[in-house]
């Protein structure tokens, strides 16, 4: 009977050590820091808008501005609209159109910069709706926004959107660095910058 006492006093020093591992994981997953957005709307409802951590950065510009993120320079130099290119096939679908961001990215850092038009840029529009990919818009731009920028060089493209004809105010939200919380949004009128060629 004396050989089991020690056995259970081993058994005690396990669940004591996963109960303290426990309580010490719980008390670290509560310790983020949440902010909430709330903005008035046209109606005299408030809405919540946006949850973002508190360390979240974002700088608004508009089309012909010129800013930075990190080591990346950025210029929206223009925007078009383009119902495609019928004899290629390349059309969006009833009701839509094509909006087409042309932009400068500099790489001003010391080592090689990878650019991704599906990853480090959201087409949002008026009611914070993130627009769908659209394998058409990716067909219709004229030189895509994807590759490596090496150090000091720049790379100028588009970025292809399908959406709704109609519509006319759009943010583009850029974050070149997927785990980084710096972002910056460009405020797009469709109406002001007619189809360029």
């Amino acid at each position: 009977m004396a050989k089991n006492r020690p056995r259970y006093q081993f058994q005690n020093y396990h669940v004591l050590i996963i109960l303290l591992v426990s309580i010490g994981m719980l008390t670290l997953s509560g310790c983020g820091v949440s902010v909430t957005n709330i903005l008035p709307r046209s109606s005299p409802q408030m809405q919540q808008t946006s949850t973002f951590t508190a360390t979240t950065r974002q700088n608004t510009y508009v089309v012909g501005d010129t800013f930075k993120i990190g080591d990346l320079q950025y210029k929206i130099n223009r925007v078009r609209t383009s119902d495609g290119d019928a004899n290629k096939g390349i059309s969006p679908r009833q009701g839509n159109t094509f909006l087409l961001v042309d932009l400068t990215i500099e790489n001003q850092g010391s080592i090689d910069a990878e650019v991704r038009s599906m990853v480090g840029f959201k087409l949002k529009d008026k009611d914070g709706r993130s627009q769908a990919f659209s394998m058409g818009a990716a067909l219709a731009v004229k030189d895509a926004m994807d590759g490596t920028i090496s150090d000091g060089g720049e790379m100028t493209g588009e970025l292809g959107y399908e959406v709704l004809r109609g519509a006319q105010t759009f943010d583009l939200v850029i974050t070149p660095y997927p785990l980084s919380s710096k972002t910056a949004i460009v405020h797009i009128t469709t109406n002001v910058n007619p189809e360029y060629k």
